[in-house]
């Protein structure tokens, strides 16, 4: 059964998902740490292709590198769309919602999508932060990543 938040959580927790778009957007690993429980509550990350982060640190790491110079986020714009959010307690939820992410740096096309799958998110006394996620990407990327290879090595 479902237990219903309060309305002010359920605007914060759809705040606390832009945020982790928006914060990547901008390239700020540390705003988008800040989004997360402390290291020692840390849940995990698992992206399937980017890989699975078990540690803060680790997610930390990934996230100044997927950020910074180089990056796949670069030149990116990430989205979140169909968010559903499922109370567990009123301190718990579940989170599901689909990312989209568009080429912005050059021609604007949309170029991977996916879903974080029942993401756990917690109320801390900071607000609402993520404990876990679970990004599944769609296929498509990974034949648009094989197209952009097979063009790079020609």
């Amino acid at each position: 059964m479902t237990t219903v938040l309060a309305p002010a959580d359920y605007a914060d927790i759809q705040n606390l998902v832009a945020l982790y778009c928006i914060t990547t957007d901008n390239a700020d690993a540390d705003a988008f740490m800040r989004l997360w429980v402390e290291p020692t509550e840390f849940g995990g990350y698992d992206s399937g292709a980017f890989g699975k982060m078990d540690t803060w640190q680790a997610m930390y790491e990934f996230e100044k590198h997927h950020v910074g110079p180089g990056g796949m986020a670069n030149g990116k714009r990430h989205q979140s769309t169909n968010i559903v959010i499922e109370g567990v307690s009123a301190t718990e939820a579940l989170v599901t919602n689909d990312m989209l992410v568009f080429e912005v740096a050059d021609v604007p096309f949309l170029m991977a999508s996916g879903r974080y799958n029942k993401s756990v998110v917690v109320k801390t006394a900071a607000g609402w932060k993520f404990k876990r996620r679970t990004l599944d990407i769609d296929s498509g990327f990974f034949k648009l990543m094989e197209k952009v290879q097979a063009k790079d090595s020609a």
